[in-house]
């Protein structure tokens, strides 16, 4: 055991004690209820009316980054969103200057780096090296709003675990580039028992042997009736740890913008 974890392991276990000594007089607030069994379908139906409906949605993001054990780097960003087609995000470090611009498709990449004066077009390929692991569109799109990633179903089940709601599904994701061939998404979402929001999403994809993809959601918040994100974690284990950290800080429902991508005359093209 390692001792940072040792350390957390007891900082978590004297805020406990903390916490418990004031109620001890009344235990009975502290016994959680067992939680009913309930059926995989009317579970994913009660999480899938929690899926915001919008035509676009623009936020502005704290964020950090984390890669193994480097320092974490802290920037802000820019996030603008249409519905199953487009994601724009400008990307502004410390100094208040854009460092870089990003634009992503249901079938491409851009990326703009204005510290270095060059770019890159391509497909999803770049961020899974990028990111260590396999990610597209959609599966962006739905960690960011907080949804669960759809596609067609070989698997399902529905358990309690944790106190929450685990809804375990095996999925058949198409292979990029190719037209027959599938690989099998594993994904588990643990819900609010309450609120049926989900908590946190485990992602795993069959040929992407010993990498796996962790969202945690602290909280949400309800703008115009939509139930989006407030804070979120994201987990990719992939040789390297990579921890991201977003804090939504203001956000807009079908405001229109555009969503701009101009390369200077000078840049030099990466790919």
């Amino acid at each position: 055991m390692s001792r940072n974890y040792r350390f957390l392991l007891l900082t978590g276990f004297l805020a406990g004690i903390v916490f418990f000594l004031p109620a001890c007089k009344s235990t009975k607030s502290l016994v959680r209820r067992n939680l009913t069994a309930i059926p995989f379908e009317q579970l994913y139906q009660n999480m899938e009316k929690n899926t915001p409906s919008f035509s676009s949605l623009n936020a502005k993001l704290s964020v950090s980054y984390q890669k193994g054990k480097k320092e974490p780097v802290q920037f802000r960003a820019q996030m603008r969103l249409k519905n199953d087609s487009i994601i724009w995000m400008s990307i502004v470090p410390a100094m208040g200057i854009e460092a870089a611009r990003v634009v992503l498709t249901t079938d491409s990449v851009k990326l703009l780096n204005r510290m270095k004066k060059n770019y890159v077009l391509g497909a999803y390929h770049l961020l899974d090296s990028l990111m260590h692991t396999s990610i597209n569109f959609d599966m962006l799109q739905a960690l960011l709003l907080g949804n669960s990633v759809s596609y067609p179903m070989a698997d399902s089940s529905a358990s309690v675990d944790k106190q929450r709601y685990l809804l375990s599904m095996k999925m058949q994701i198409p292979v990029r580039d190719s037209l027959t061939g599938n690989h099998t998404l594993t994904q588990k979402i643990w819900l609010d028992p309450e609120t049926f929001n989900i908590k946190e999403l485990y992602l795993s994809e069959s040929d992407m042997h010993g990498k796996e993809l962790r969202v945690y959601y602290d909280k949400y918040q309800n703008i115009d009736g939509r139930i989006i994100p407030l804070k979120m974690q994201i987990i990719i284990n992939a040789g390297q740890k990579i921890i991201i950290s977003i804090t939504y800080t203001k956000i807009e429902i079908n405001v229109q913008h555009r969503f701009p991508f101009i390369i200077p005359g000078k840049y030099k093209k990466l790919i």
